[in-house]
């Protein structure tokens, strides 16, 4: 590395980022300005063997043995804002695929990328013709995390599935952009009748756990579990808790199959009132043997000042949630 004089330094301080990378038995490692950045193992609950990354900033625990899920995601060293953690699976849920353990809970095999990036890679589900890849990778600074969910289709026939993202969060209210032009008369839909035998109601639903503010619909705090979803075009879902914004980004296609009653968003919130599944939706797609397809997301999480004390309050968000999914200002 080239030597610097006095005014050198001070100058790169102000205007630049010196980057060092390390690669030291298998654990990368990345150092700017002080702050480390890397991926090591950790124990996390009961499982010994999960992979932390961190930038001084952000923390993220992935757990391989528990389907390679995402247990925890906090910044600033804040709570983790999850409570369960992030998980991708496939659906549509109201078609029941059959029981695919090795993609949900199953051990994923593990590849660090990078200082900061991994790859996750299930074992080959027999029952569905699936096999699940997760590529993370967080960013120097800040909570930017970027996740690429892959299904490849590693059986011998024609298979058709949606993603679905599912990830328990601890969020108190949960939020999504209604669609104009919806297929819904309500523009959203509630899941209703037991399970096998599920449908969506988007022409009358009704649920205290529900709050329509202008475009929005907010789940609130309450005692009912309900699943809710629209087939929102905006390309982003959110949740919030004392303070504290998680945001998803994910691509929409206005002429995508969305077979789980049509929506592209839901959301699940249990009778305790203490947990939301967050769930953005890809399109069903056909894979032909050896097809592979993607579905990417970018998430965010922020500390905001906002004071919060109703779904009445949730608008002072959306500049936070616009900028947080990287969308144009309103």
């Amino acid at each position: 590395m080239p030597r610097l004089g006095k005014d050198a330094h001070k100058g790169c301080a102000m205007k630049c980022k010196w980057i060092v990378m390390l690669s030291v038995l298998g654990m990368w490692a990345i150092v700017v300005f002080g702050a480390k950045a890397e991926i090591r193992t950790v124990t996390f609950q009961n499982w010994d063997d999960c992979l932390e990354l961190t930038n001084g900033v952000a923390r993220i625990i992935v757990a391989p043995a528990a389907g390679g899920r995402i247990v925890q995601y906090s910044r600033d060293s804040g709570p983790n804002f999850f409570s369960g953690g992030y998980q991708i699976d496939i659906g549509p849920e109201l078609e029941y695929p059959p029981n695919h353990q090795p993609l949900w809970g199953g051990r994923y095999e593990v590849e660090k990328l990078g200082p900061l990036s991994a790859r996750l890679t299930s074992a080959k589900d027999e029952a569905t013709g699936v096999q699940m890849v997760k590529a993370i990778e967080l960013a120097e600074s800040g909570a930017g995390l970027t996740v690429r969910q892959t299904m490849k289709n590693v059986g011998t026939t024609e298979i058709a599935y949606c993603l679905w993202d599912r990830t328990m969060t601890g969020a108190t209210y949960g939020i999504f952009e209604l669609n104009p032009k919806s297929r819904f008369p309500a523009r959203w839909s509630i899941r209703l009748g037991e399970s096998r035998a599920y449908r969506y109601d988007g022409t009358s639903p009704s649920s205290p756990r529900v709050k329509i503010v202008g475009d929005l619909l907010i789940t609130v705090p309450g005692k009912k579990m309900e699943k809710v979803g629209a087939d929102s075009m905006a390309g982003w879902i959110a949740g919030f808790r004392d303070g504290w914004l998680y945001v998803k980004r994910f691509p929409v296609s206005p002429d995508g199959n969305y077979a789980d009653g049509g929506n592209s968003v839901e959301f699940w919130v249990d009778a305790a009132g203490t947990r939301m599944e967050i769930e953005p939706l890809s399109p069903k797609v056909k894979l032909q043997p050896g097809e592979s397809y993607s579905f990417d997301e970018q998430w965010d999480l922020q500390r905001v000042e906002e004071k919060i004390a109703s779904a009445e309050d949730i608008p002072r968000l959306l500049p936070h949630i616009r900028k947080a999914a990287q969308l144009p200002k309103r």
